[in-house]
């Protein structure tokens, strides 16, 4: 692995990282919080590796959150989990995997869920796919439920009090929902820090060129880490065409969950919340994003970068 930036000249680091410094604002986070334990939140995508490379010496271990969506295959590489593996060894850091399991499969079809700290489930109905007003709903359970696991998890035996670090590769620049986002915010038990976010989409490139670091044909190829194919902000025709024609066993999956949505008389029962007719469920999210989708919304396909 080359040198991280933060371990090279001065000179350098201000060149690429402009406006707040990465080391600045993770000091300031632990100072604040005083954590029991640091993650770096990492998806596979462009900017989760430059963060997991930059703030290398930050941070206990890598966090991957397995959505049960992601791209299993990728053209002549990994998919993208055997793709994130690779860079934590590359990187010679400790990986956690949260998983959601079928979550997104009882989402869709219905089925019995079981709440943390009961032995008894209540069955729930089928949603359907996910559209774009559904996409808090299917953040909560894909994304959002693992982190606060992994957050419980690492405070076995500490006060309740005790707080965890999660290194977010957020940046201002990304969307305009984030052009307002703060460096340092938290939920609770969970602290969150954007070391990145001053840095530009010009100086994210310039980073990862200059130290090689590992990407995956996904990222290349869908602008985006590919963990995550809810399909809630998806441009659905153009993605529909693209996943099935680079993909095709990542697309069987989702087409095997259509034929069942549709077998079983749910309304959205295509990939993106769209009926038979062509019509889409909810068309406004009047939810919160969540802070590891928050440019969903914005991009969909084309121009993610994380």
């Amino acid at each position: 692995m080359k040198t991280p930036l933060a371990e090279q000249g001065e000179g350098e680091q201000l060149r690429l990282a402009p406006g707040a410094d990465p080391d600045d604002l993770i000091s300031e986070a632990k100072a604040r919080w005083n954590p029991i334990k640091t993650y770096c939140l990492f998806s596979g995508g462009n900017d989760s590796a430059a963060l997991a490379h930059r703030c290398h010496s930050h941070y206990d271990a890598l966090c991957y959150v397995d959505t049960g969506t992601a791209v299993e295959e990728g053209r002549g590489g990994p998919g993208v989990l055997a793709h994130v593996r690779g860079v934590a060894a590359w990187l010679e850091k400790p990986l956690v995997v949260m998983r959601a399991g079928d979550a997104y499969r009882k989402m869709v079809l219905g089925g019995q869920i079981v709440r943390r700290g009961t032995l008894a489930g209540t069955r729930e109905p089928g949603h359907g796919f996910p559209g774009p007003g559904q996409h808090g709903k299917a953040y909560s359970r894909l994304k959002e439920r693992q982190l606060e696991e992994l957050v419980r998890r690492a405070k076995r035996g500490y006060p309740r009090a005790a707080g965890v670090l999660l290194l977010s590769g957020v940046r201002r620049a990304e969307s305009q929902r984030r052009a307002t986002r703060m460096p340092l915010t938290e939920r609770g038990s969970r602290k969150f820090v954007n070391p990145l976010i001053d840095l530009s989409n010009q100086s994210i490139s310039q980073y990862r060129r200059t130290h090689d670091l590992p990407q995956s044909d996904i990222a290349a190829l869908l602008c985006r880490s590919g963990e995550c194919n809810c399909g809630a902000y998806s441009a659905a025709e153009d993605e529909r065409a693209m996943l099935s024609a680079w993909f095709p066993r990542t697309w069987e999956r989702i087409a095997r969950l259509e034929a069942e949505a549709q077998a079983k008389g749910i309304r959205w029962c295509r990939w993106g919340g769209y009926d038979l007719a062509g019509n889409r469920a909810t068309d406004v999210s009047r939810e919160r994003v969540g802070v590891l989708c928050e440019k969903c919304e914005q991009t969909s396909l084309f121009g993610e970068t994380a």
